[in-house]
């Protein structure tokens, strides 16, 4: 399956909206850190007390460059209240400026430090979900030296280090972390890939979510996955989906059993036959009524992706919303709004 006409469909990048969605838990986030920080770094923290910072930090500019997730630390047995700061960054391809849109976001956040204050500790972690990152991974890399000046200057220059966690040499043995964080990295290794429901082979993984999860935590984990996988795979390509799912094992029954009852409520055949029928008459009402379906649907899928506490009265909530409140809603999602935020505009919406 292609993932040709991703941005098509959706505003916000699917790739990154799923990767926030799963790893902004606190155990996800825990379980990946822990298994991919070098052991030395790792041993220096309290991972109790792990937790995620808010994203608001972020200007508009810095917004477009970050899908970030920033959490915060404390050291192990330290007495004084300072916490290491951990910013986690998914990257779908190799964006070689990476490092740079780094330092602009460490940059700012020493800016903001009043002069009084210590500076603050960040590391920086990056996800790389397809491709090779085949450069050295500091910032001083990309500083225009010729190699003897580059070693000699560079106890004097601006720089630092990337943790990096490519996606594509691992086998699912070396994915680590909790369960479903590790469902979430190999569904974005498989379509990173250009393979999306390749994950399905992915047996280890698949009879540990099967024997660990009840059915509510089952049946949530891959309603999250299956709305990722439709939005980065052609709506026409349903058939495909399903053909994958009827090779699904019967040790693996629960998983096949709830994504086919989800792709049938999601009703896009009805949704998107209403849009076509629409478009082929040239009536204007049946037009609007096709483009409101489509992004009421678009912004479903990825209220979905984003937000686990989305629900289907959420759902009810958000198709009777007027056109007015569909573009603040959409206008939030595209400016990455927390949950409350998102809350707030549905129950206001719901009292005009």
């Amino acid at each position: 399956m292609s993932t040709e006409g991703v941005q098509r469909e959706t505003v916000a990048n699917p790739h990154d909206a799923y990767a926030q969605s799963v790893f902004r838990e606190i155990p996800q986030a825990r379980g990946f850190l822990r298994g991919y920080l070098p052991e030395e770094v790792g041993s220096l923290f309290d991972w109790r007390t792990l937790r995620l910072e808010t994203g608001n930090f972020l200007s508009d500019e810095l917004q477009r460059d970050f899908a970030d997730l920033r959490f915060s630390i404390r050291l192990m047995g330290d007495k004084r209240p300072r916490r290491v700061t951990l910013l986690f960054e998914h990257k779908h391809r190799v964006i070689y400026n990476t490092p740079r849109q780094l330092h602009r976001y460490i940059s700012r956040q020493l800016e903001e430090t009043p002069d009084n204050t210590p500076l603050p500790s960040i590391l920086t972690v990056v996800l790389l979900q397809s491709g090779t990152w085949n450069r050295p991974r500091t910032l001083s890399s990309q500083y225009d030296l010729p190699e003897p000046a580059r070693e000699i200057l560079a106890p004097y220059l601006v720089d630092f280090q990337m943790v990096f966690i490519e996606l594509g040499p691992l086998a699912e043995n070396e994915m680590k972390g909790t369960e479903a964080g590790r469902l979430a990295l190999a569904l974005l290794k498989t379509v990173g890939e250009d393979r999306p429901m390749g994950w399905l082979q992915y047996s280890t993984i698949l009879r540990d979510i099967c024997r660990n999860f009840g059915p509510e935590r089952l049946r949530r984990e891959l309603r999250r996955a299956l709305y990722y996988l439709l939005s980065v795979t052609d709506v026409n390509q349903e058939v495909d989906v399903r053909r994958a799912l009827q090779s699904v094992q019967d040790e693996f029954l629960p998983v096949k059993e709830n994504i086919m009852t989800l792709l049938e409520h999601l009703e896009k055949r009805g949704e998107k036959r209403g849009e076509k029928r629409g478009e082929k008459r040239g009536e204007k009402r049946g037009e609007k009524r096709g483009e409101r379906l489509g992004k009421v649907h678009t912004l479903t899928r990825q209220l979905s992706a984003i937000f686990p506490e989305f629900s289907t009265s959420d759902a009810k909530r958000v198709r009777s919303l007027s056109d007015e409140a569909l573009d603040r809603l959409s206008d939030a999602v595209v400016l990455q709004h927390s949950w409350a935020e998102i809350e707030q505009i549905l129950r206001h919406a719901a009292a005009e």
